[in-house]
């Protein structure tokens, strides 16, 4: 039977928004019988493996993973290359996930990619819909044939979750990146550091290098040992990657850090990146580590001058974000107690204010009490609200949590909308109004901003 082609991008998300999507799902089981890389190998073999025939970065990371891709694009893209980014999940358009210099996919080319794929998949279906693709497999599969179709020099792969089992891990890259491993997905990828870093370090090849992060011990044990055993060299922010006086300033009303960056090869001077927090600086010298990597091996030509004209321009949606002023109104993503951690440490160094008003949205499957013990403290007034998925965490129940740690009464405000019209209400202009939580959250509240 002829497979009928999508004739619209309504109709071919519709499809997409019916499969297997683990980013909305609370139980399943995490191993190789619903994380099969077979599948995604065979899918790819079907459509020609566009997934081998252009070189990569690959980039894996409890935190931080999602703003060091977009740091290493952009300088990519602004040495003259043209440079694919795949990143998940996405704030407001699922084109967002895949770009090429910085410009999302077309709907016209995202239907015309799913096309390609969907004989294999309407295969499938008929033989077993038990092996169905995934909604990340798919994803990531029109990732794969865009990057060739546009015929990219390299692209950047954010991984999903994990590494070991995820969809992109069917790649050989020039090289593997890991950002700092901390406790999330616990209930999939292990409840200790060095299960942690077991999945994480999956991404690392036989011969390919490794920038890594600074790590805790547990996690740099791990990687340290899988580099060793897959003759991978590995390279060290805080060791082989050192950060230099670090400043936080504002540039012609920009947020952001000064600092110097010093690799085994060359010295940095007078970056300005226009984000907040420290935690940014350090995935500003896992970039650079990755770069210099790149232009050892012969894939780039460095320039000392580009990278920091490139740096001064990247920008971060939903990473301690100012979104407006007066209020100032700061969105963010911090959804484990480490990043949320981060965040509160961050407003505090990097702006001034007289109250923080915190809407905050979490997920089911997060650690809700150490997240809202991080933040809940410090906070002037609390709003708790949905998240708009499926695996959200019920704002009551949050408040219940949140009164341990809150000396007020937080507000239940389910509505996101209203949400953020009563935190702009009880706010006046020297305030801060911190939103954060899920990434869904922050992406309905960019879209109401």
């Amino acid at each position: 039977m002829k497979s009928k082609p999508f004739n619209s991008y309504k109709r071919a998300k519709e499809f997409l928004l019916q499969t297997i999507d683990y980013e909305k799902l609370t139980q399943y089981k995490y191993d190789t019988s619903t994380f099969d890389l077979k599948r995604m190998e065979e899918m790819m073999a079907f459509v020609g493996n566009p997934h081998k025939k252009r070189r990569c970065v690959h980039i894996t990371g409890t935190k931080g993973k999602g703003s060091t891709s977009i740091i290493i694009a952009s300088i990519l893209k602004d040495l003259g290359l043209k440079t694919g980014l795949f990143t998940s999940p996405h704030l407001i358009y699922l084109e967002e996930r895949m770009k090429v210099n910085n410009r999302m996919i077309s709907q016209k080319m995202f239907v015309e990619l799913i096309n390609i794929l969907k004989p294999y998949i309407d295969r499938i279906m008929v033989k077993n819909q038990i092996l169905m693709p995934t909604f990340f497999e798919i994803v990531t599969a029109i990732a794969f044939l865009y990057f060739e179709k546009k015929e990219v020099d390299i692209s950047v792969l954010e991984v999903g979750m994990g590494g070991r089992l995820d969809s992109t891990n069917i790649i050989l890259p020039e090289i593997s990146v890991i950002t700092p491993v901390g406790y999330d997905h616990t209930d999939r990828l292990g409840h200790t550091l060095d299960r942690i870093a077991y999945e994480k370090a999956g991404i690392i090849k036989e011969g390919v290098p490794v920038i890594s992060s600074a790590q805790e011990p547990e996690a740099l044990s791990v990687i340290s040992k899988t580099c060793k055993e897959k003759n991978a060299r590995l390279y060290l922010v805080g060791k082989d990657i050192l950060i230099n006086n670090i400043k936080v300033t504002k540039r012609n009303g920009v947020y952001g850090t000064e600092c110097e960056i010093q690799t085994w090869k060359n010295k940095y001077k007078n970056i300005f990146l226009p984000l907040v927090g420290r935690h940014q600086v350090e995935n500003c010298a896992t970039a650079i580590g990755t770069l210099e990597v790149l232009s050892e091996n012969g894939v780039i030509k460095n320039d000392n001058e580009m990278v920091t004209n490139a740096l001064a321009k990247v920008k971060c949606p939903a990473r301690i974000e100012v979104v407006s002023e007066n209020p100032l109104v700061v969105l963010d993503t911090a959804h484990t107690v480490s990043s949320m951690k981060i965040l509160r440490e961050s407003i505090k160094e990097n702006f001034s204010f007289k109250k923080l008003i915190v809407v905050i949205g979490l997920s089911a499957d997060k650690d809700i009490e150490g997240i809202l013990k991080e933040i809940a403290c410090v906070a002037d007034g609390l709003i708790l609200t949905r998240t708009g998925n499926p695996r959200e965490a019920e704002p009551e129940q949050l408040a219940v949590t949140a009164k341990r740690f809150y000396r007020k009464k937080p507000m239940v405000i389910e509505d996101i909308d209203e949400a953020l019209k009563e935190a702009k209400k009880i706010a006046i202009k020297d305030d801060l109004i911190c939103i954060t939580g899920s990434f869904f959250l922050a992406g309905k509240m960019k879209k109401l901003l």
